[in-house]
């Protein structure tokens, strides 16, 4: 019985440990655009929408391997993103975050929209092979949710030695700290918020495609909703921090599944808030301190 509940129990957090990873590259993309551009992006979701549609696209229509899909779909989005800030956002950047916030709601509906009257309301799924769970220490895990965390983490090492091993990172975190001083020091900062939209929305896709093929199947609708997690998990770390934004993810995953499975399934949202709300009660800026 005391074996059961233990193998039931690693069970669960297991599944909330994928479940975060998915979480943290989206929170992290978040997170990354906000350290720089000063203002939350609501048309965030959007970009995790069209990365699973374009995946989708070009698995099914090209005839492509899911993962050539998901690097498509990564640079696709990855290119919309600067795109949609140079047209929506770098006319009114200096306006304040006012303006900015509501461009980016009116671009959210526009996107979503889109999508809406192209791709229609059916739900889709990625072609995505059926394998058996394989069992390890009395614990169920699908090798489709292995290569989900194992993507997810190096998605995530791949952002950290961005920011702490390359010219870019620097000018990213410099930007970050004092975009006026970074100006004066010589750094363009036009190129580095540009190429950080970059990244951001590249991570937005790269969690759209792993969100689909971690909760199939998907709709237009699927990034809006899951947006509601990806904020909890980045308010949580602490907005601008990405790794905060990292361990944020991961306890909101692992929140999600324990209540979900001890709870209810019903109010899934609630337990990532209601961690979010104990732990800026007690800690206001986050888990994590500092600078991008």
């Amino acid at each position: 019985m005391v074996l059961d509940l233990i193998s039931q129990f690693a069970q669960v957090l297991v599944f909330g440990l994928i479940n975060g990873s998915v979480i943290a590259v989206g929170a992290v993309g978040l997170t990354l655009s906000y350290g720089v551009t000063r203002f939350i992006n609501f048309a965030y979701g959007e970009f995790l929408t069209y990365g699973a549609f374009l995946a989708f696209l070009v698995a099914t229509v090209g005839g492509a391997p899911v993962y050539v899909a998901t690097i498509v779909a990564m640079a696709g989005v990855g290119v919309m993103g600067v795109v949609i800030a140079r047209i929506f956002f770098k006319p009114i950047r200096e306006r304040g975050p006012l303006p900015l916030l509501i461009t980016s709601i009116g671009v959210a509906f526009l996107l979503r929209n889109l999508m809406r009257g192209v791709a229609g309301a059916d739900p889709q799924s990625l072609p995505v092979p059926l394998i058996r769970p394989i069992s390890i220490g009395g614990v169920q895990i699908s090798p489709v949710g292995i290569a989900v965390f194992v993507v997810s983490m190096l998605a995530m090492g791949a952002i950290h030695l961005l920011l702490t091993r390359t010219m870019l990172g620097r000018k990213m975190r410099a930007t970050s700290g004092n975009r006026q001083l970074a100006r004066v020091s010589g750094i363009d900062t036009d190129s580095v918020i540009r190429r950080t939209w970059f990244v951001a929305s590249a991570a937005g896709g790269l969690a759209g495609v792993l969100l689909a093929v971690q909760f199939p199947p998907f709709r237009p609708i699927t990034g809006w909703r899951f947006l509601l997690v990806v904020f909890a998990a980045t308010i949580l770390g602490g907005i601008g921090k990405p790794y905060g934004a990292m361990a944020g993810a991961l306890i909101v995953g692992l929140a999600m599944s324990l209540g979900s499975f001890y709870v209810s399934g019903s109010y899934t949202l609630a337990y990532a808030f209601a961690i979010l709300v104990a732990v800026l009660l007690v800690r206001p800026e986050g888990i994590a301190g500092g600078e991008i």
